[in-house]
């Protein structure tokens, strides 16, 4: 089969591997839609996995049609078309035993470990994986289910109720996520902080499309967003504040636009220190909440995208896999939002 294997920083080769063979429990997928996301991109950045000699195939945002299934696999049918949890979890940690298992200390990411991901045109995974996609959901929405799990599992954890208000700050795919998570909670007071022209003009965009124009997109370097915010709650400050940055300026910018008692929540990975003074939260009492991942957030997910709640296809913009390389370099210059790869 072919598949995308990273050899070193930024060089990943479309090479032909044995196809792989899944187990009792595990089920063998022909991806569909593969999506790339800051952590692939990180990765291909660094080169992780050339260090051991063993190169690494990438891809943990994808749908799949089911192609064979194992003994011990459940009830899964080959041809159907399903998207992909990417938690190889062990089961018997703390956080596993508890219900907790996206926090699970033995965690294998697919796509992102030695488990070979879906930018190939067969993968492996655990049957337990795999959520069939409902009808009205096709393959590139699919797709997408993984990050706007991500998105709700952090509005989740920004704990607020409708008519409350929030500021995201990133209008990547993950904060433009959780802004449209936000409005399909009844969440409409909404500011989103982004430099991006491109990425305010595809957030706008996604929001007109669910009714929702009045969502302010703001520029942190033309627009005073503290004031903003404040304009917008009669001078408190809101209620959430959920990071899709990881930046300094981001972190600084959440402290500064969050009412006393509200709550701040990091969702974006942090690759570099922040630093503030614990003052600033002190005075305040607000909260400092970090989300990673989701737990059994994919349901929800498949049922707010089959209503129509998540319009992000038209924001996607695919390739073949013989142009994935080009797609990361299109990533980093910041020159796309989102791409799937066909596979």
């Amino acid at each position: 089969m072919r598949a995308a294997r990273l050899h070193g920083p930024r060089d990943l080769r479309v090479e032909t591997v044995p196809d792989p063979v899944p187990g009792p429990d595990e089920v063998l997928l022909r991806p569909l839609y593969t999506g790339l996301c800051g952590s692939d991109l990180h990765v291909w950045h660094g080169g992780a996995g050339a260090a051991d000699g063993a190169p690494m195939v990438l891809g943990h945002e994808f749908s799949a049609e089911v192609v064979s299934v194992g003994p011990a696999a459940g009830d899964v049918r080959p041809g159907t078309l399903v998207t992909v949890e990417p938690m190889w979890t062990c089961g018997g940690c703390a956080p596993c035993r508890r219900g907790d298992y996206h926090l699970c200390r033995a965690m294998q990411w697919h796509g992102l470990s030695a488990r070979t991901g879906a930018l190939a045109d067969r993968t492996v995974v655990r049957a337990s994986m795999v959520h069939v996609l409902p009808e009205g959901v096709d393959a590139r929405q699919g797709a997408l289910v993984e990050p706007i799990a991500v998105a709700h599992h952090a509005v989740a954890r920004a704990n607020l109720t409708p008519g409350g208000s929030a500021l995201v700050i990133g209008a990547g795919p993950i904060g433009v996520a959780c802004a449209l998570d936000l409005l399909a909670r009844g969440v409409r007071r909404i500011v989103v902080s982004e430099p991006s022209p491109v990425r305010r003009v595809a957030a706008a965009r996604a929001f007109a499309a669910v009714g929702a124009p009045d969502v302010l997109v703001l520029d942190p370097g033309a627009d005073d967003v503290p004031d903003a915010v404040r304009a917008l709650t009669g001078g408190e400050g809101t209620d959430a504040v959920l990071d899709a940055a990881g930046v300094q300026a981001a972190f600084t910018l959440a402290l500064a636009a969050v009412r006393p008692g509200g709550r701040v929540v990091t969702v974006a990975v942090y690759l570099e220190p922040v630093s503030f003074h614990p003052l600033t939260t002190f005075l305040g009492e607000v909260d400092l909440v970090a989300s990673c991942g989701y737990r059994d957030d994919f349901p929800a997910v498949l049922d707010l995208v089959r209503d129509g709640r998540f319009p992000l296809t038209d924001l996607v913009r695919t390739v073949p896999l013989e142009a994935v390389g080009d797609a990361f370099a299109e990533l980093e210059a910041g020159t796309a939002l989102k791409v799937l790869v066909q596979l």
